[in-house]
């Protein structure tokens, strides 16, 4: 009796004791930037997100536990300070800062496709903006899922520098619908303001 205890328990043990996480796979010439060690899948094994970079350029790459290759997206360089990785719900957040004075503030929202074996992009928002105060920016952001999004200008305000701040201007809603856009194939912030806007 005591034995087959013992036997249940160590077999409980190994059952809820979860899988050792994936390490990052960090090439030469490469920085860990950041991390995040979390169930993308929701399977209930830790899969990883990370952020590496180099002299230049940047990668975001996803592994899942149990699936052979690497979803990666180039990042490009240009960052301003470490990007950052969190789950909520099932929903990969990447929020990232690039540019110069001239800065693009962006949030990218992702969610594993259990049918593809991929990650896709559900939602984008992407903020154009001095960081001095030296002219005017864009918003906008996009739900791919549901194809809704909204966009407005930012007008600077007048006024001694310091004082300076934004005002949402001529803020419009729309509907775009759209195929899935994988992780490899999120499009740049730049490129993504500048296709709204045209649009």
């Amino acid at each position: 009796m005591l034995k087959t205890a013992l036997v249940t328990a160590v077999a409980f043990a190994a059952l809820s004791t979860p899988a050792a996480a994936i390490e990052p796979t960090v090439g030469a010439g490469e920085t860990l930037e950041t991390r995040l060690d979390a169930d993308i899948n929701g399977d209930g094994t830790a899969d990883i997100a990370y952020v590496v970079n180099a002299d230049a350029w940047r990668e975001l790459r996803v592994v899942i536990a149990g699936r052979n290759g690497v979803e990666a997206l180039d990042l490009g360089t240009d960052p301003l300070g470490t990007g950052e990785l969190s789950l909520d719900g099932g929903v990969l957040k990447f929020v990232d800062l690039t540019g110069g004075t001239t800065a693009y503030a962006s949030t990218r929202r992702y969610r594993y496709d259990g049918l593809r074996n991929r990650t896709r992009l559900i939602g984008l928002d992407v903020t154009l903006y001095s960081r001095t105060f030296a002219h005017d920016g864009y918003e906008t952001s996009w739900n791919l899922l549901t194809g809704e999004g909204r966009a407005a200008e930012l007008r600077l305000t007048e006024g001694a520098q310091d004082d300076r701040a934004y005002n949402k201007v001529h803020e419009v809603n729309f509907r775009r619908r759209t195929r899935p856009v994988w992780l490899t194939d999120t499009p740049d912030p730049e490129t993504f303001l500048e296709e709204n806007r045209e649009g």
